[in-house]
């Protein structure tokens, strides 16, 4: 447990002047966690759930770990916190090969600091989980943003969320530091999954009195057919062309209905827009993200990837061109309209057919038999070594339906996973003269800098060398 060197009202006089009360249920929220005790907080989008995991961090001048499922979510936090003038490290969006030095050159006493990592490189870095482990002492929290997709994600699409407690034992053992999972939507199934992951005692789950957002002006349209939709569609947006607005149309490649097929037509009747989808490069996403902040851009076609944790106020509308995956899903992204609290409107378009376009969705995301052979075949079927270093985040295709594929694989036994640790011997470096001369004969072994490779020529146990 970590004390707290400055109080809350100090913290908020010094590094958010501009809040003048907390609200909700962050003061409850903030006792518990001086107190030491690891909690599952539940708050409408837009009531300030990421001053819960900050406050702590700042006060007790330690180091936050900030598990997020998206890296604009991530850069947006870091971004802001480093302008505050806090020691920041954002892993998110980050090149693998950078991520080895930028982690070696961190530094653990400098606090109040944060690091911000995606549960997948979280659970396959080793090196950070050998930081965990160094400088446990100086981590004051560690929070999990949208923890709800511990249970919505966390079984197939986003397995390593399941794998955060295994994550904190490997680090910390059985004295994990203080833990704070975050979340604006969870069912009763899912915060009971939490709760069990977490060891988490029902005391200690947070629930914001008023779950809904009365500033919500929520409609539901429905439609014989799809012109008469897109119709409709047109007539919103001529409605009001300057108001910040997000159509979540959910599919990217539809020739006409499409995230970019629809901005592609309304930029060329003048509208300030622009698409947005997990396809797109980091440096796009984030240009689109922050034009549309400033207003630049008024109008997103979004897939689901546009928006969760988004800290953008004053977004008048959400439009949902196609139905969401569920009543979860549609909370998350209809919050993001009205965060500032003046009114905004949810609309919801559909026609019949639209249930058959989301069935079909999602039954291409499941694997049959032939796809996940082949997806074995392509990873491990290529290589004449008996060994082999494998990132799920590149191995596997991360942001689709073979994602989940790795994990399942080595709950089956089919994969052994040995160690976890950087494969570059570049962000290595030799403790005193004997640990300098082992790791130049490592370096003198490849030419590309690989661990394995070089173990392997000089006939070392890599798992002994980790």
């Amino acid at each position: 447990m970590h004390i707290w060197k400055r109080t809350i009202s100090e913290t908020l006089d010094q590094y958010y002047p501009s809040i003048d009360r907390l609200r909700d249920v962050q003061s409850l929220a903030l006792d518990k966690l001086q107190q030491g005790k690891s909690l599952l907080l539940l708050m409408p989008t837009g009531m300030g759930k990421s001053l819960i995991f900050q406050i702590p961090v700042i006060a007790s001048e330690g180091i936050g770990i900030v598990i997020s499922p998206l890296i604009a979510l991530m850069r947006q936090h870091s971004s802001r916190l480093s302008e505050q003038g806090f020691n920041v490290l954002c892993l998110g969006g980050m090149p693998g090969r950078e991520v080895p030095q930028k982690l070696k050159n961190y530094d653990w006493e400098d606090g109040p600091g944060f690091i911000f990592i995606s549960p997948e490189r979280a659970e396959t870095d080793g090196l950070f989980e050998h930081l965990l482990q160094k400088n446990a002492s100086r981590i004051s929290l560690i929070a999990i943003d949208e923890a709800h997709c511990i249970s919505e994600w966390g079984h197939d699409f986003r397995p390593t969320y399941k794998n955060i407690p295994l994550i904190l034992n490997r680090s910390f053992g059985t004295k994990w530091p203080t833990l704070l999972c975050l979340s604006a939507t969870v069912s009763k199934h899912c915060s009971e999954e939490i709760q069990t992951d977490f060891n988490l005692d029902s005391n200690n789950v947070i629930r914001s009195g008023n779950m809904l957002r009365t500033n919500l002006n929520l409609s539901v349209e429905r439609f014989d057919d799809g012109p008469a939709k897109l119709e409709r569609l047109e007539e919103l947006i001529d409605q009001d062309t300057v108001q910040k607005t997000i159509i979540y149309v959910h599919r990217k490649k539809s020739v006409n209905q499409g995230t970019r097929a629809l901005s592609t037509f309304y930029a060329a009747k003048g509208l300030a827009c622009a698409a947005f989808d997990a396809d797109q490069k980091v440096t796009e996403r984030d240009k689109i993200l922050a034009g549309f902040t400033t207003g630049e851009i008024t109008h997103v076609f979004a897939t689901g990837a546009f928006g969760m944790g988004m800290d953008i106020d004053n977004i008048r509308s959400v439009i949902h061109f196609l139905l969401p995956e569920s009543i979860e899903q549609y909370y998350q992204e209809v919050g993001r309209a009205g965060r500032d609290g003046e009114p905004a409107d949810g609309i919801l378009l559909y026609a019949d057919v639209n249930s058959r376009v989301r069935r079909d969705m999602i039954q291409k995301q499941q694997l049959n038999e032939d796809q996940i052979r082949q997806v074995w075949k392509d990873i491990f079927n290529n290589s004449k070594s008996d060994l082999k270093t494998i990132s799920p985040a590149d191995s596997f295709d991360s942001k689709g339906v073979t994602a989940g594929l790795f994990y399942q694989f080595a709950q089956l036994g089919a994969i052994d996973i040995l160690t976890r640790g950087p494969g570059q011997l570049n962000c290595w470096e030799g403790v005193g003269d004997e640990g300098s001369m082992f790791l130049n004969n490592l370096r003198s072994a490849t030419r590309t800098s690989s661990l394995l490779l070089a173990c392997k020529k000089l006939d070392l146990d890599v798992v002994a060398v980790m």
